[in-house]
C-alpha cells in the first residue's frame, strides 16, 4: 500500500478509501483536476512504458501527466490495489471516419461497485468529471449531458457533450490485460503519421468547461462557444504549463525544444487554413 499511499497523496484524496461508487468518484475527479492529458514526452521522443514501476514514476513521482495508455492504465493499476475489481477495454476513437483500424487506440476502465459496472476515464482529454453507470440512456453532469447507448453487436457508444473536442468513443467490454494494449500505445508514439506526434497537446476537463493546449493555442470550451489565444512568448508557454495545468517546471533544454516543435505545429496549422477573402 505504500505506492498507493503516494498516488492518492499526489493527487490530494485524503478521504475515505473503500471500494465502493462514493469513493471512485472522488478518486476520478481528484485525479482529473491534478494530473492533466499531456504528450509532452512524446513529443520529445520518449515512448511510454506501460509497467507498473515506469507508470507509477511518471505520474507519482515525476508528477506528469500522459495520454490514455498511460493514465488509464495507471489509474486503473492504483484501483485494483485498493480493492476494486477492474477491467481493461480496448476502445475506438473516430471509429466512423477510420473504421475498425481504430480499434485500440484508446483505453478505457470498467469498475465494478456496489451500483453495478462503471465507465471511468481519467484519459480522454476533456471527458467527464465522474464515472458514468454502465447503463444505456443520458448521464447529466451539468452543465453537460453525456450518453452511453449499445448496438445489437453488443458494442457500447459514448456520446461526449456538445463542447467535446471529439464526438466520443466506442468500447468493448472483454477485459484484456495492460500489457496488450502496448504495441498500440508504441505505435501511436512513434508513427510520423500519429496525431500525438504532429501536435503537441495538453488538456483537462473543469467543472463548466474545458482547457486544451494545442501547438500554440490555448483554448477555453464550453457549451456557450470556444475562446481561444496564441501564445507568443516561451515564458508565457512555460507558465502555462506550470500555472494552468499544474505540470512541474521543465529543464529549460526541453522547454525550448517543446516550444519550438510547437511553432512549427503552429505555423503548419495556419498555413493548411483556407485564404479568407
Amino acid at each position: 500500500m505504500i505506492e498507493a499511499t503516494e498516488y492518492l497523496a499526489r493527487i490530494g484524496h485524503a478521504g475515505p478509501v473503500r471500494p465502493d461508487s462514493g469513493t471512485l468518484a472522488a478518486l476520478h475527479r481528484a485525479h482529473l483536476a491534478t494530473v492533466p492529458y499531456e504528450n509532452l514526452g512524446i513529443q520529445l521522443g520518449r515512448v511510454p512504458a506501460l509497467t507498473r514501476d515506469a507508470l507509477y514514476r511518471r505520474i507519482v513521482g515525476e508528477r506528469r501527466g500522459g495520454f490514455c495508455f498511460e493514465l488509464n492504465g495507471a489509474f486503473g493499476l492504483l484501483l485494483t490495489e485498493l480493492g476494486f475489481p477492474v477491467r481493461f477495454v480496448s476502445a475506438a476513437v473516430n471509429r466512423l471516419r477510420d473504421g475498425e483500424s481504430a480499434w485500440g487506440n484508446h483505453l478505457a476502465l470498467l469498475v465494478g461497485t456496489e451500483r453495478g459496472p462503471m465507465l471511468a476515464d481519467v484519459g480522454f482529454g476533456d471527458g467527464f468529471l465522474a464515472p458514468l453507470p454502465l447503463a444505456i440512456g443520458s448521464h447529466r453532469q451539468p452543465p453537460f449531458e453525456f450518453q452511453l447507448r449499445r448496438d445489437l453487436a453488443g458494442v457500447w457508444h459514448l456520446v461526449h457533450h456538445q463542447a467535446g473536442a471529439a464526438p466520443g468513443f466506442e468500447f468493448r467490454t472483454d477485459a484484456l490485460e495492460l500489457a496488450e494494449f502496448a504495441p498500440r500505445c508504441t505505435a501511436l508514439a512513434t508513427d510520423p503519421a500519429s496525431p500525438y506526434l504532429r501536435t503537441l497537446l495538453v488538456q483537462q476537463p473543469r467543472a463548466d468547461h474545458s482547457l486544451s493546449l494545442r501547438a500554440r493555442s490555448l483554448t477555453r470550451s464550453a457549451l456557450a462557444g470556444r475562446e481561444t489565444r496564441e501564445l507568443t512568448e516561451i515564458d508565457e508557454f512555460a507558465a502555462v504549463l506550470v500555472d494552468e495545468f499544474g505540470l512541474p517546471a521543465l529543464p529549460p533544454d526541453e522547454l525550448a525544444a517543446l516550444w519550438r516543435r510547437a511553432g512549427a505545429q503552429q505555423t503548419a496549422w495556419h498555413a493548411a487554413q483556407p485564404a479568407r477573402r
